[in-house]
């Protein structure tokens, strides 16, 4: 396992979660609908297909930092990747914390498995939501709190610093 390239997907992970989750948030809170509402309703079908494109990129990026899968880069894997190279004290330290953010992410990575990655027939997005009793605040606190550690295990202040995700291609006109 290849611990410096897991660390640099999960990071590539956390700014996607952290910066989709802001994008679509800004785009579908009330408190900035005001200022742009003219430009939306007139753009109705861009402002729509972005928001759905943030919010599912949200997820499949929130929902790769927790992947159980064995071969797959996430904090789990990167985890057991510096296990043998890392201090027993301050690996149990980062597995614990590592938990206690498995845990809050359980619901989130629920309703992405039923609303997003797999389209359940019996529940929609509203019933998969009520039946967890999490905030959007709750939510976005867990993808800020996840995205730190994944900041503190980089050593970077900034996750998007260490990946290629700050630059985003711009287009220009032909």
């Amino acid at each position: 396992m290849n611990s410096s390239k897991i660390l640099h997907d999960i990071v590539n992970s956390a700014a996607g979660a952290k910066a989709h989750f802001d994008i679509w948030w800004a785009q579908v809170s009330d408190s900035s609908k005001p200022e742009f509402v003219s430009t939306m309703n007139k753009h109705s079908e861009f402002f729509l297909a972005s928001q759905d494109a943030h919010y599912i990129a949200f997820f499949v990026y929130f929902s790769q930092m927790f992947d159980k899968d064995n071969n797959s880069s996430s904090l789990a894997s990167y985890l057991k990747s510096i296990r043998n190279s890392t201090n027993p004290v301050t690996w149990d330290a980062l597995f614990d914390h590592y938990n206690t953010l498995l845990n809050r992410a359980r619901p989130i990575i629920f309703v992405r498995n039923k609303t997003v990655a797999h389209i359940d027939t019996k529940l929609n997005e509203k019933s998969a939501f009520g039946n967890l009793n999490i905030t959007w605040s709750e939510i976005r606190s867990t993808v800020y709190d996840s995205a730190e550690f994944v900041t503190a295990l980089s050593g970077s202040s900034n996750p998007s610093a260490s990946c290629g995700f700050h630059a985003i291609r711009t287009l220009s006109p032909r």
